[in-house]
């Protein structure tokens, strides 16, 4: 199986709060990131949905900035009349 590296940006308080937990487990930044990552995914493959794993009181802020058919353009200026 290949790898592919992929970046996540992270500001600095998160990077902080990030090498603290990994340090509490003696384990990388870059094992804590895939683990939970994998655990989303996961999850989200047995049934979750987004209201499962997004804070309810963020969830509308959220998916104005992250929701993928949000974000696909309209096909403006076309129309199909018949």
């Amino acid at each position: 199986m290949s790898a592919t590296t992929m970046g996540v940006k992270l500001d600095e308080q998160t990077r902080t709060r990030l090498k603290s937990v990994s340090e509490k487990l003696d384990r990388t930044p870059h094992w804590f990131m895939k683990k939970a990552i994998l655990q989303l995914i996961g999850k989200v493959e047995a049934g979750a949905s987004i209201e499962d794993v997004v804070d309810p009181d963020t969830l509308e802020k959220d998916s104005l900035r992250h929701s993928i058919s949000l974000r696909r353009p309209m096909n403006s200026g076309s129309c199909d009349l018949g």
